[in-house]
């Protein structure tokens, strides 16, 4: 089994103490979000082992990015401001309206396109398609062979 990419120190350390529901299982909730990673972008561990031999490279990736993006799902996975999975709350008074949206109803691990970008994987690809047989184009049409 591969090694997560942070630890409960290094979380605690950077984004402060745990929610109170994950604070027990912090470490299994790390390696969950790690294994997610590597699921999302199955060339992060080659990229960081790049980062290790040559840190310009614009193919490499720095270790504690991946640490950070991977507490990053955590924490949001294990509450919001509102409470966990709660994006926003609206209420009104007369007539009476409340409004509730969930943001992560059911505390899912998952990566953002925020956090994607930062991996350097899931972005999307343009490309075309022939439509014909390809035909040469002589470079000179106005001489003939």
């Amino acid at each position: 089994m591969l090694a997560q990419f942070a630890t409960v120190v290094y979380y605690e350390e950077n984004f402060g103490s745990p929610p109170a529901r994950i604070a027990g299982r912090l470490d299994k909730e790390l390696a969950r979000a790690s294994r997610y990673v590597r699921r999302e972008c199955p060339d992060v561990d080659v990229r960081i082992a790049l980062y290790a031999i040559d840190p310009t490279d614009p193919e490499a990736l720095d270790p504690n990015v991946a640490a950070d993006v991977v507490c990053e799902m955590v924490t949001s996975a294990a509450a919001s401001p509102a409470g966990p999975g709660i994006g926003s709350v609206q209420q009104g008074a007369g007539p009476y309206q409340a409004t509730t949206t969930y943001t992560n109803p059911i505390g899912d691990l998952y990566l953002s396109k925020k956090q994607k970008r930062l991996l350097g994987c899931g972005g999307q690809v343009a490309f075309t398609v022939p439509m014909s047989e390809r035909t040469p184009v002589p470079l000179t049409p106005w001489i003939e062979p």
